[in-house]
């Protein structure tokens, strides 16, 4: 787990980048991106001057041996690395026998040697998290791509019309180099509002591009700049015949059991979150009993509001495993204290309130271990969210014409506060509407001034058509999907790595195994849904010993009390957003805000929509229109 930065200047140098005196930029780069990489730190100029790829380090595998750049025998080859590719043993083994020599234990150089064999094709062997540059000097080319589910970021700017690049780990790297167009994109400050992230391929910069999970980019003389997506996380039905649900158990018990095995690769030591719920259990579990004499260290966050608090499920898991476990408490104190720092640090919007007492937990994990194990991605793959199975035995009803024109008619005269008003608008919505609600599509443009709408517009409409790729599946197999291919990548995998690389911490995903993933959203529907709860089948696979309580526990976000800190701590600085717009007031309208505010404060629960107001406020309040 690494940062990584570079930049590729076409027919011109690099040199006037990493200058001897003065603050270069190579070595600004570098100073803002030492919490990814603390323990060693290296740049260099190839390609004949003409391109520069820069390291940070945390050291994780091969910690004598595994230093970056990294180069072939020839140095006709250059590599950085920022993450782990989980099969390097085997792939190091099959490039061996095929006469490749290796001089270190590293798993970064396979990708030198495989390059070597393979080109572009080597992704189709990674298994791992990654983001990665590799220089070829003899095609003149910089190939760049990021990992399937986009756990390790990548983000680049275009030079020279298309003939150069930067790129960096993260966008902070970027906003000093020379020239950096930095004008606000107003379409992805628009999905920003919509959905509390800005999805790849945009950023709130005009200038900044991120390449999208599963894709990669090639630049060279003769080709130009070129991007493709090599992996998504499509579903096919091809109408095989399923395995029984015993037979499809017993096989998500051992893809999980061989997913954590490879990630358990390491020359440091390696903790886990603990939760309580399902998916975390799951994964502890699997480490105890692929290494049940091993010290395990697991961590996990409690709250003040017992609401929240998951902290008494974790330890009850804790005390049968036997582990090292610490409770973490976050308090509004504590959330205060990192507020404005922590939003700085993620560089884009970002609408997630989880992030404060994940970077906490994983703050206080770095104490103790370098690597940690998490529970990310149980939900993607087996149907966790309660939008998924809310209501399912519903969807024949909802599927009639009859029911769901008699919904849409009560519902006008069903009153917010009655019972039955959920089931009523589940019933009254077609497949599309539950994959792509349009109330707060619609609502959202009146956030924007009038010269700006067509702008937002098109951003929305982006996100429609995304929307519609995955509407070609019924719902909720759409859902599946969509979460897997936008969700997870945007807001939960962004998440967990800024808050966890700033804290030097790598977070590893067992449940992001591609063959994991492709095996259970290829099962049967009905495998994964029982008592109203989403996950049937993988709480049906953990260990026997798992008492009901916590194999059959409702899913419970990871989320601090927003709702009342935005009527108490947070509720000056609510008022500052949108009192003081800065350059934002020739954006925005502040009017709609404001009555959600007041909504919010006479008991209404508007929380995200308000957080990703206070966030946008922060963090473009000296935006740049064009």
């Amino acid at each position: 787990m690494c940062g990584i930065y570079g930049a590729y200047g076409g027919e011109g140098g690099v040199a006037h980048y990493r200058a001897s005196s003065g603050k270069a930029w190579s070595e600004e780069a570098g100073r803002l991106l030492r919490h990814r990489g603390p323990d060693g730190s290296a740049c260099v100029t190839c390609m004949g001057g003409r391109c520069l790829l820069g390291h940070c380090r945390l050291a994780i595998i091969d910690l004598e041996g595994g230093a970056q750049p990294m180069s072939n025998e020839d140095e006709t080859i250059w590599v950085i690395l920022n993450g782990e590719i989980y099969n390097y043993i085997e792939i190091r083994e099959k490039l061996i026998a095929q006469g490749h020599r290796f001089r270190t234990q590293s798993d970064t150089e396979i990708l030198v040697h495989l390059y070597e064999e393979k080109g572009h094709a080597l992704l189709d062997d990674l298994d791992g998290m990654f983001a990665f540059a590799i220089v070829d000097e003899k095609k003149e080319e910089l190939f760049l791509a990021r990992d399937r589910f986009g756990e390790k970021p990548l983000y680049y700017a275009p030079l020279n019309e298309g003939r150069g690049l930067v790129f960096a780990s993260e966008m902070k790297a970027l906003f000093p180099f020379p020239g950096l167009d930095n004008h606000l994109d107003v379409p992805a400050i628009a999905q920003f509002l919509t959905v509390g992230y800005v999805p790849a391929p945009r950023t709130h910069f005009q200038g900044v591009r991120k390449l999208m999970a599963g894709q990669a980019l090639s630049l060279d003389p003769g080709n130009g700049l070129r991007t493709w997506r090599y992996w998504q996380p499509r579903i096919e039905t091809n109408g095989s015949k399923s395995p029984s649900r015993e037979v499809a158990v017993e096989s998500v018990r051992g893809r999980v059991l061989q997913s954590v095995r490879l990630r358990l690769r390491s020359d440091v030591p390696i903790g886990a979150f603990l939760s309580g719920g399902v998916d975390s259990t799951c994964i502890a579990a699997a480490i105890r009993e692929l290494q049940p004499a091993a010290k395990l260290s697991t961590f996990c966050a409690s709250f003040d509001d017992q609401q929240l608090d998951e902290a008494p499920y974790a330890r009850l898991v804790a005390e049968h495993l036997g582990t090292d476990h610490h409770e973490v408490h976050f308090s509004s104190g504590d959330f205060l204290a990192i507020f404005d720092d922590l939003i700085d640090h993620y560089d884009e919007p970002f609408g997630d309130v989880s992030m404060f007492p994940t970077f906490a937990v994983c703050r206080a994990a770095r104490q103790v271990c370098k690597v940690m194990l998490s529970g990310d991605g149980g939900d993607e793959c087996f149907g966790g969210y309660s939008q998924m199975f809310g209501y399912y035995r519903w969807h024949g009803v909802r599927r009639t014409a009859l029911a769901n024109a008699a919904a849409k008619r009560l519902r006008h005269i069903w009153r917010s506060g009655w019972r039955g008003i959920g089931l009523l608008g589940f019933l009254s919505k077609n497949d599309w509407e539950l994959l792509h609600p349009p109330e707060c599509r619609d609502a959202l443009t009146s956030y924007f001034l009038p010269d700006h709408r067509g702008e937002a517009e098109r951003g929305l409409r982006e996100l429609e058509v995304r929307a519609l790729e995955h509407a070609r599946h019924p719902y909720p197999l759409s859902a599946f999907e969509a979460t897997a291919s936008s969700y997870l990548p945007e807001q939960i995998m962004v998440k967990v790595d800024r808050a966890s690389m700033r804290a030097s911490l790598e977070c590893r995903a067992p449940f992001l195994s591609p063959d994991l993933m492709h095996f259970a959203t290829s099962l049967p529907m009905e495998y994964h849904f029982a008592r109203g709860m989403g996950k049937a089948i993988l709480r049906d696979a953990l260990p026997s010993w798992v008492p009901p309580e916590i194999r059959w526990r409702q899913k419970r976000g990871f989320t601090p009390p927003l709702c009342k800190w935005l009527r108490g701590e947070l509720k000056e600085e609510m008022e500052r957003s949108l009192d003081d717009l800065g350059e934002l007031r020739y954006l925005l309208n502040p009017l709609p805000a404001r009555e959600l505010f007041r909504q919010h404060l006479a008991g209404f629960d508007h929380s995200n929509s308000l957080f990703r107001w206070l966030v946008l406020s922060r963090r473009c309040h000296e935006a740049v229109l064009n």
